[in-house]
């Protein structure tokens, strides 16, 4: 039994980042600011409970940073963003203990590591909200 992704918004899509990394997510929100119109980052938290109270949320995607929660586990976070229709990513960093087939059994559309390129986050991103991929760099 495999997980459904529906397709957002095909025109676009709105963006959510969850991170501590303020250097991460300052890095992503400005690269696809300059190289992806499509993807419009509409807020950053730096946890998980202030993207829930965000007025913002939900989004089309959320860019979840494993760690940006001690208290609820990576899978729950992401059952609860699906649970709204949300289309996730999770990002980690190498050595951190969380198995990544956990978050992708819970419904994130795939696990990346905070260290590869750019470019990369945002072909995931787009595969993840149903807008064509196309390598930007």
């Amino acid at each position: 039994m495999g997980i459904q992704l529906s397709v957002s918004a095909p025109e676009g899509a709105r963006v959510a980042i969850v991170s501590k990394d303020a250097l991460f997510t300052g890095g992503l929100r400005h690269w696809l600011g300059s190289n992806d119109p499509q993807l419009d980052v509409v807020l950053a938290a730096t946890s998980w409970g202030d993207l829930l109270h965000d007025p913002d949320f939900p989004t089309d995607l959320v860019i979840l940073d494993a760690a940006s929660s001690t208290r609820n586990s990576v899978e729950s976070r992401v059952r609860t963003l699906r649970a709204t229709g949300t289309a996730v990513l999770v990002m980690t960093t190498t050595g951190i203990g969380d198995d990544p087939q956990r978050a992708v059994s819970a419904g994130a559309f795939c696990v990346l590591d905070k260290s590869v390129p750019l470019g990369l986050i945002d072909e995931m991103a787009r595969g993840a909200v149903g807008l064509p991929i196309t390598h930007r760099g």
